[in-house]
């Protein structure tokens, strides 16, 4: 085993004495920063050192923590803030007499119901001076209850485990100070909230087998689905169904098919199916027309547009939709015959079924009576045409070969 070598450097043989009573009875309980503050002003003060003056860069400190570290001491009347210095920090180190440490019992004292609650939710784990610090500061600068604050960590450590960060739960106190809410059944409500918003969110990650806790972007628009746009869970799941046929499915998807569905005013499981059915509908409408008119692919999005189009604006039924199809399968380019079939149809007011077979079967008459129309004519074909006797032809020194069938 190696030994331990200890380099010997004068400087450091310059001693900071530390009053014993600080040791004993303040240091056990205060932040570990603090600590830090006030032992290396201790040395500043005390003089015999070439150590940094500037405390901050010293310890690797903000300007903030430091003034937060003597703002504590000053609270136990070991140091006094200097008023009035002209911007700089200006901190006077008092005996640790009778006064400091009777400040810390009048502390310990104050929060003595307080600690008895914490203790009974922290179970075997016991919280240092800077934990217990900053559930102090909820109190005397967040103004929380003392029993909000016990719920608080209860909270945490039921989210977040028994070893569950001071900085999570000191989070989750400044939210809901900020929020306004500051009692005991207040932020027992809030947390019931959240409980239930937690809880749907967390079973449509389970419809994706995915097991982690929701995100807070998650839930933020989980609240935006339910409190703003007023959909329900059952609602939601309708909509779930629309994100099963994609390969990573995410609430961001998600978002866009409810804002679709929301846009349109339905967000009730009644008008979701009715969409749902009157989709399923369009689609199927517009397979059937497609086989009709001889197309070998699947209708696109653009096309069951159409098809919208032609249902609900136009007002066609089916029967004529079909029959459109079936007149178009005829031509070079069945889709866009369509579109000019159903569209001649609407702008003269045929909308019935019998009127469109009617109208279909004038055309064809016209068709049939007019058979070259529209159509480029080989003039060849219509050449007059004269007949030719047998002496013409042999005018002409064309034999036709009588000869050879005389007798």
């Amino acid at each position: 085993m190696s030994e331990t070598v200890l380099v010997r450097s004068g400087d450091l043989f310059k001693s900071t004495p530390v009053d014993n009573r600080f040791i004993a009875e303040l240091l056990p309980a205060a932040p570990g920063t603090a600590v830090k503050v006030y032992l290396y002003g201790l040395m500043l003060v005390s003089g015999n050192t070439n150590a940094q003056t500037d405390i901050a860069t010293a310890l690797a400190l903000t300007d903030a923590d430091v003034e937060e570290a003597y703002s504590y001491w000053e609270k136990l009347g070991a140091v006094r803030i200097v008023p009035g210095s002209g911007g700089n920090l200006t901190v006077q180190y008092l005996p640790i007499g009778e006064n400091a440490i009777s400040a810390e019992m009048n502390r310990s004292a104050q929060y003595a119901s307080l600690i008895a609650k914490l203790q009974a939710v922290l179970g075997t784990r016991n919280l240092t001076g800077a934990e217990l610090q900053k559930i102090y500061d909820w109190i005397e600068i967040f103004r929380l209850e003392e029993d909000a604050a016990a719920e608080i960590v209860r909270h945490c450590i039921a989210i977040k485990g028994p070893r569950v960060h001071i900085n999570y739960m000191d989070s989750v106190a400044k939210r809901l100070s900020a929020d306004g809410i500051l009692t005991l059944d207040r932020i027992r409500e809030s947390f019931e909230q959240e409980k239930e918003l937690s809880g749907g969110a967390s079973n449509i990650l389970k419809r994706w087998r995915i097991t982690r806790r929701p995100t807070e972007d998650e839930l933020s628009l989980y609240v935006k689905w339910t409190r703003e746009w007023g959909f329900t869970d059952d609602a939601i799941g309708i909509a779930l169904s629309d994100v099963v046929a994609v390969d990573r499915p995410n609430f961001k998807y998600l978002d866009a098919i409810l804002a679709s569905y929301h846009s349109t005013g339905c967000v009730s499981p009644e008008k979701m199916r009715e969409v749902i059915r009157e989709q399923d509908m369009i689609a199927e409408l517009a397979r059937s027309a497609f086989i009709r008119a001889g197309l070998k692919r699947n209708a696109s999005v653009s096309d069951r547009r159409q098809f919208e189009l032609w249902v609900h604006d136009y007002g066609m039924n089916a029967e004529i939709i079909l029959l459109a199809a079936e007149l178009a399968s005829k031509k070079n380019s069945p889709f866009a015959e369509m579109k000019k079939i159903v569209s001649d149809w609407h702008d003269r007011g045929i909308a019935s079924f019998e009127a469109a077979k009617d109208d279909a079967a004038k055309r064809e008459e016209e068709a049939a009576r007019t058979p070259f129309k529209g159509k480029r004519i080989n003039r060849a074909l219509n050449y007059p045409q004269k007949q030719y006797t047998a002496e013409d032809l042999k005018k002409f020194g064309i034999d036709l070969g009588e000869g050879l069938y005389e007798d």
